[in-house]
């Protein structure tokens, strides 16, 4: 069987508003935005971490890629792939996963 590219009109719909769960004493949010754009926090103790720019997605991951800004003269990362698992979007170290809020608690 040959696999056929899928139509633009089924790709991923992944922008939104995402919180870290999982991970002990750490406060992450992600916030992809539906023009490509992106913004990200990590906090941990004492250690803030910023990052915007652009996200691009496929079925199975999510693409951050991070440019210099006002917000974020030194992001954090380049480049970051969240791996889609069950509307989860995982870290590259399976530490934890990015959840979609609901609108009830955005």
């Amino acid at each position: 069987m040959v696999a056929l590219p899928r139509p633009a009109s089924a790709a991923p719909d992944h922008h939104g508003h995402y919180y870290l769960q999982g991970v002990m004493e750490t406060g992450s949010e992600l916030l992809l935005r539906d023009d490509g754009g992106f913004q990200w926090y990590l906090v941990v103790g004492a250690l803030d971490l910023f990052a915007e720019g652009e996200w691009t997605a496929t079925a199975d991951a999510v693409v951050l890629t991070a440019r210099k800004s006002k917000v974020a003269p030194n992001p954090a990362f380049d480049t970051l792939v969240l791996q889609v698992e069950d509307g989860r979007l995982v870290p590259p170290d399976g530490q934890g996963a990015y959840v979609r809020a609901t609108q009830s608690g955005d």
